[in-house]
């Protein structure tokens, strides 16, 4: 199968190493090039297309931060016709979106830190907003929030993409 990773992935980071080495370990060829949406896509499909996070942090940014243009990215996958998940990296534990409710956001440490300084700053949104916003992405978008470990990340993207599952996935 042919893999096309949108150019905009910063490859030089370890976790973009592993799935790519991943991909090629498994017979898998890899071409860099735009995505139109997400950061991988199976080109002789294009109908899904997997955004990949590397953490509980970068989701938490874009879902918060950058929202506009997350939301765009959502609204133009529907528009296209492209199923987009959203698989967020380093996620052990986590299966679905209410899981969230249990990560520890470093933002929120760092808010209690500077409130116990006097800083007035207002509150990181909670992890309950957080959960809101992926069920509104779902319901109105029908982007799919997956979970999963770096190492199992390859394996994940190519289930997706192609439709299968496999025994590891249905499993752990």
């Amino acid at each position: 199968m042919i893999i096309q990773i949108d150019t905009r992935q910063q490859m030089n980071k370890k976790h973009h190493k592993i799935k790519e080495q991943w991909f090629l370990d498994n017979g898998h060829e890899v071409i860099h090039s735009k995505c139109l949406i997400g950061d991988y896509i199976c080109p002789s499909d294009g109908s899904v297309s997997v955004d990949t996070k590397q953490n509980c942090t970068e989701l938490y940014n874009d879902l918060i931060s950058d929202h506009k243009r997350f939301s765009t990215e959502c609204q133009n996958a529907q528009k296209y016709g492209i199923s987009l998940y959203v698989l967020v990296e380093n996620a052990e534990g986590f299966k679905e979106p209410r899981d969230i409710i249990n990560w520890k956001n470093p933002q929120m440490f760092r808010y209690w830190k500077a409130k116990k300084n006097g800083s007035t700053q207002k509150p990181p949104a909670s992890n309950v907003q957080l959960v809101k916003i992926m069920h509104t992405m779902s319901k109105k978008y029908g982007v799919i929030f997956e979970f999963c470990k770096t190492e199992d990340a390859g394996r994940r993207i190519i289930e997706i993409l192609t439709g299968k599952e496999t025994d590891a996935s249905i499993n752990g």
